[in-house]
């Protein structure tokens, strides 16, 4: 009989342990907060941002920022781009949804840091980053390619205030832009002979800006 009992312990033994544990299983969604979910909040409104981007627009270090995507990896609510940024996973987006529902102030805490900012916030002019691009995009030599790159980015400059945007490489910057892979180099090319654009490759990615004296040229005009 001792034996007969031991057999069958061994067995049970077995089939316990070879029921699967759910290593990243997070009980309480709730549970994130502050830095976390203001970082979600700026990433769910992209395709991905790189931590430079993210520190930014919520006013965080970029060391800071880079602590907290890192962790947010290891719990599965960020995914990494393809080692040039980061974007929110599922599970991280109804991890934002369900903050956001519990506390409504969380939307404007994303951008804002207190009630200060909130009301600084409300007295600049939406027409801070507005540019006069007609100027530029009404010239009869300016090619359509070029239109749409200045575009692009005069765009991304009036709805973040960032001159500037970063790409994985080239098919990256295509895909956003919609200019094809046989003109875009020669646009590039163009607009950085104009003096309207510059490029620069650093270790986050292929970087493309607007020059600070076309922008100030857009504005005057």
């Amino acid at each position: 009989m001792p034996e007969k009992k031991k057999y069958q312990d061994k067995n049970h033994f077995k089939i316990t342990s070879s029921t699967p544990t759910p290593t990243n299983f997070i009980s309480n969604p709730c549970k994130f907060r502050g830095k976390t979910i203001d970082i979600l909040g700026v990433i769910s409104n992209s395709g991905g941002m790189t931590t430079r981007e993210i520190a930014d627009q919520t006013g965080m270090l970029i060391k800071t920022v880079n602590v907290y995507c890192w962790l947010g990896e290891k719990r599965g609510i960020l995914e990494r781009k393809e080692r040039w940024g980061w974007k929110a996973t599922s599970f991280g987006l109804f991890i934002l949804s369900i903050n956001n529902n519990n506390d409504k102030s969380n939307i404007n805490k994303v951008l804002i840091k207190d009630k200060s900012s909130i009301n600084h916030l409300y007295t600049v002019p939406k027409e801070s980053h507005q540019l006069n691009l007609s100027i530029f995009t009404s010239r009869s030599d300016i090619a359509d390619p070029e239109r749409v790159v200045v575009e692009v980015l005069v765009g991304h400059y009036e709805r973040t205030g960032e001159k500037y945007r970063y790409f994985r490489d080239l098919y990256h910057f295509c895909d956003e832009t919609g200019v094809s892979a046989v003109d875009a180099p020669t646009a590039i090319a163009r607009l950085k002979e104009e003096g309207c654009i510059y490029t620069r490759k650093d270790e986050f990615g292929w970087k493309i800006g607007l020059k600070v004296g076309f922008v100030e040229r857009l504005k005057f005009c």
